[in-house]
């Protein structure tokens, strides 16, 4: 079985390469949807605490965890001291805390997604909500994004799109109430950059690829990238993500 994976590698450039709070603010709205402002929320999963960030400007009281110290510490650095260093799958929390959690790419790199669910479901009281959206990335039609789609499902180890999250959800006892899809997010990059963002594997599932299976199973395709017609323009591409809202049956 995969371990989950730690982001404390990426902690240093997460936010220059990922968006930062802008995208946290672009984000969090889809969640505030979901939840209630009056009650205590577990972000399961903080990271950088970006997207609590959002919530708590607007009025939410946001608590979370993560497994990295090192994102932790901007967290704290963003949000106060509101969080702790756990795992999903082991949460430090009494069984019914919680009416109310949710994670934001975070379920893609849990290791045990089925204890990870048990572990919320746990912490929730009856008819509690857990408000998922994925990591895994729904790509548009442009060559680079179907070279992109390719990398993702030769490296990336867990699928965490709601055809495999709804049915570990249901056996741990949730029912899935809303499975959606988030606006449409707006990539302008060109091949180059993209290709050598790859060889510095800024995708957390190139961290553990060692040189041979990278040589083997991402390098062809950075070659198909640097040879796409005029490399080194942006294109404009779209990417996409599920949101999953499950509740703990009662």
């Amino acid at each position: 079985m995969q371990t989950s994976v730690n982001f404390s590698p990426a902690s240093d450039f997460y936010d220059k390469t990922r968006g930062g709070e802008a995208r946290g603010r672009r984000i969090a709205p889809a969640v505030a949807e979901r939840i209630a402002k009056d009650e205590l929320t577990l972000d399961a999963g903080m990271g950088t605490g970006v997207v609590a960030l959002a919530l708590i400007e607007t009025g939410h009281s946001v608590v979370g965890i993560d497994l990295s110290h090192s994102m932790l510490t901007k967290a704290v650095h963003r949000v106060g001291n509101v969080a702790a260093a756990a795992s999903l799958t082991d949460l430090p929390f009494q069984d019914g805390t919680f009416s109310q959690i949710y994670s934001v790419w975070v379920t893609h790199v849990v290791g045990d997604l089925r204890k990870g669910l048990s572990e919320v479901h746990r912490v929730l009281k009856p008819g509690g909500r857990y408000v998922v959206i994925p990591g895994m990335i729904l790509f548009d039609d442009h060559p680079v994004s179907k070279i992109m789609e390719q990398i993702q499902s030769r490296t990336a180890e867990a699928d965490d799109r709601a055809e495999r999250i709804v049915p570990l959800a249901e056996w741990v006892g949730f029912t899935a109430v809303e499975v959606g899809e988030l606006e449409a997010a707006v990539h302008e990059h060109s091949p180059e950059q993209i290709a050598s963002g790859l060889e510095q594997r800024m995708l957390y599932h190139l961290w553990a690829v060692d040189d041979a299976v990278f040589d083997e199973k991402v390098a062809p395709l950075v070659r198909e990238l640097r040879a796409l017609p005029d490399p080194d323009q942006p294109v404009v591409r779209q990417t996409r993500r599920q949101i999953i809202v499950l509740e703990k049956r009662v």
